[in-house]
C-alpha cells in the first residue's frame, strides 16, 4: 500500500469566527504545521505602519515589499528578524491589513510564501482566501463562520483578555467594517471556497467545531490513500 502526503487543510472565514482557535487546535492534534496567513499579513502592514507609510502609496509599499522579509518561527512571526507577534494584533494593524491585502504587489509577494509552506502537505492554512486562492487543491477546505453579535463579542472578550477593553457596538462597526472591505475587495475577496465544508460556529463549542474539521480530515485521508 502506498501512502500519499499528508493533506493540506484550509480554514477560511470572516473576522471571529473562531478560526484561529481552530487551526491551532487541529494542527496540535494532527502534528501538522500551522500557518497563519492573516498574521504574516498583518506583519506587513506593521512594518509599513513602523515606516509611515499609507496603504494608498502603492509605489511606497512597493518599495517597503523589497526590503522586507516576514518569517515564521514556531509560533512567532518575524519582520526582518525581529519578533512582531504581540505588536501585530491591535484593531489599527488590523484594518490596515485589509487595506493592504486590496494591493496587488502584496499578494504577489505572500502568496508564493504561502504556498512554499503548503507544498510538503501536512499543514493548516488560516486566512481569509487559503481555500479559495493559495491553495485551491488542498484535501480539506473549510470556511468557518458565525453571526455578526457573535463574532463582535468574541472579539471585544479577545481584546479584553490582552488589556484593551472596547465598547461592543464599536468592536461591532470595526467587524463589519473588515467585513466589507474583505469581501468587496477586488483581489482575492473573502469568499467560500468550492467545495469547502461550512461550519457555522455561533451556537458551537471551540471542541465541536475542531472535531468536525478533524472528521473532514480523516475522510479526506481516506480517500487521498490507495
Amino acid at each position: 500500500m502506498t501512502c500519499r502526503r499528508e493533506p493540506v487543510v484550509t480554514i477560511d472565514g470572516p473576522a471571529g469566527a473562531g478560526k484561529s482557535t481552530a487551526a491551532r487546535e487541529v494542527a496540535r492534534r494532527l502534528g501538522f504545521r500551522l500557518v497563519d496567513t492573516g498574521a504574516l499579513y498583518r506583519a506587513l502592514a506593521w512594518a509599513l505602519t513602523q515606516a509611515g507609510v499609507s496603504p494608498e502609496d502603492e509605489r511606497g509599499v512597493g518599495a517597503l515589499l523589497t526590503r522586507t522579509a516576514v518569517e515564521m518561527a514556531g509560533g512567532s512571526v518575524l519582520v526582518n528578524g525581529r519578533d512582531v507577534t504581540a505588536e501585530i494584533r491591535t484593531p489599527e494593524i488590523a484594518l490596515t491589513t485589509s487595506r493592504l491585502t486590496a494591493l496587488k504587489a502584496v499578494r504577489d509577494k505572500m502568496t508564493p510564501l504561502q504556498r512554499s509552506f503548503a507544498a510538503g502537505g501536512g499543514v493548516v492554512l488560516e486566512g481569509r482566501d487559503t481555500g479559495s486562492v493559495v491553495c485551491p487543491d488542498a484535501e480539506v477546505k473549510v470556511y468557518l463562520d458565525a453571526d455578526l453579535a457573535e463574532r463582535a463579542r468574541r472579539r471585544r472578550e479577545e481584546l479584553a483578555a490582552r488589556g484593551l477593553p472596547a465598547d461592543y457596538e464599536g468592536v461591532k462597526a470595526e467587524v463589519a467594517l473588515r467585513d466589507r472591505q474583505d469581501m468587496e475587495r477586488e483581489l482575492a475577496p473573502l469568499r467560500k471556497p468550492p467545495g469547502a465544508v461550512t461550519i457555522d460556529s455561533t451556537a458551537l463549542s471551540p471542541e465541536a467545531v475542531v472535531l468536525r474539521i478533524l472528521d473532514a480530515v480523516e475522510q479526506a485521508r481516506c480517500c487521498t490513500r490507495s
